[in-house]
């Protein structure tokens, strides 16, 4: 499961705990679980956002990073470097390690 998958599990254990909590019709309206709902899906949405431009940000890293080492005669393809830092960022399904 990645970061944006363990954020998203806990907001949706969170929206259940609020949705859950009172009784009757004063707990939570409609309205209410459709603001919870909209509001849930903007922070996975922002979520999912900073997880592409992270991996961006590691992709350029990575490829900068080859060209030095290529600078002092040493041959490292990007992918390497990424692969011995633990990130998956070349993946076409990365798993959103940090």
């Amino acid at each position: 499961m990645n970061d944006t998958d363990q954020a998203l599990h806990a907001l949706l254990r969170l929206q259940k705990r609020l949705i859950g909590r009172g009784s009757g019709a004063s707990c939570c309206t409609d309205a209410k679980i459709v603001k919870i709902r909209e509001d849930f899906k903007t922070i996975k949405d922002t979520l999912a956002n900073l997880a592409a431009e992270r991996d961006e940000a590691r992709k350029e890293y990575c490829m900068a990073q080859s060209h030095v080492d290529e600078e002092y005669g040493k041959t490292t393809l990007p992918e390497e470097i990424a692969e011995e830092r633990g990130w998956d960022c070349f993946n076409k399904n990365p798993t959103g390690n940090a």
